[in-house]
């Protein structure tokens, strides 16, 4: 009879959850249909047309939010809808790991609520645990762009120096240079399109460095302001700023040095030194016990 109870249990909450995704459909196709009748532009991430509305307990707020949107731009993702997307992809997440294990209890013990513990622990997990994801895709692609970094920078100083404009340099890099520094490519052909859409040069300069979000790279954009607005010579401006820019890579890389080689030392008096100690020690050690035991009445 308890079985009998559990199965129900869980079939009518599958069955709402299949209710309730049949109705977020039929919500976002009669939004976009309101949308289209009033002759109004459609905007992905607004979301009273085109994106359903997250529920307010389920938002960012605060500081949260300001952390979440900075993470999402340092991964690559500065559309509109993307926190929207963000929040709603990480509440699927987790009602699907409580779904998991609430199939997982009926499966082995015949009830959905057998195991309480991971039932709470596991979605929570997947929760907190979708900002660390997020977390790492931005550190990956951070580490991607400053290592492409060096490359752009000898790109721009050699088309520069043949003699042709900054402008013509963007276009280059972003249409031809896909293959030596792929991801700084793509990042140059958003603003070759800032640009053609009629934005001046100090903002989609801005744009650009916003979203490289590398070090050297708002350095790089207020020398490209520099060179258009005051008139400054752009090609030696621009060697001197890689030879500078190489310095402090260089400086960077002898303190990561510097912080593995203490890390180095930790380990070794964590691990190598008790096996030292007891290679060493132990001979006099058991001499001094059969001295003892030999002397002994």
């Amino acid at each position: 009879m308890v079985q009998a109870s559990a199965i129900l249990l869980f079939v009518l909450a599958a069955a709402s959850v299949a209710f309730a995704g049949c109705g977020a459909r039929m919500l976002l196709a009669d939004n976009r249909l309101r949308a289209r009748l009033s002759g109004r532009p459609q905007r992905p991430g607004q979301p009273g047309q085109t994106s359903l509305r997250l529920p307010r307990l389920f938002m960012a707020r605060g500081r949260d939010r300001e952390e979440i949107e900075k993470k999402l731009r340092s991964a690559g993702m500065f559309g509109s809808g993307a926190l929207v997307t963000f929040l709603w992809l990480r509440l699927a997440a987790t009602a699907g790991m409580a779904l998991a294990v609430m199939l997982y209890g009926l499966i082995a013990a015949g009830n959905p609520f057998a195991h309480v513990f991971p039932l709470f622990a596991l979605p929570g997990l997947t929760y907190i645990g979708a900002k660390y994801i997020l977390q790492m895709r931005a550190t990956d692609r951070e580490r991607t762009l400053t290592a492409e970094f060096p490359f752009l920078l000898d790109l721009m100083l050699m088309m520069l120096e043949s003699g042709i404009s900054l402008d013509q340099c963007f276009r280059a890099i972003a249409r031809d240079e896909q293959v030596a520094v792929p991801h700084h490519a793509r990042l140059l052909a958003m603003l070759v399109d800032d640009l053609d859409r009629g934005q001046d040069y100090q903002n989609a300069l801005d744009r650009w460095a916003a979203r490289v979000s590398v070090a050297g790279a708002r350095e790089l954009a207020a020398l490209f302001r520099q060179s258009l607005f005051q008139g400054m010579e752009l090609v030696p401006a621009l060697r001197e700023f890689i030879i500078e820019f190489s310095q402090r890579r260089v400086t960077r890389a002898r303190e990561a040095i510097g912080t593995i080689t203490v890390r180095m030392v930790i380990l070794m008096l964590v691990f190598f030194m008790p096996a030292l100690f007891i290679v060493l020690a132990a001979p006099p050690v058991v001499a001094i016990f059969d001295t003892l035991r030999s002397t002994a009445p």
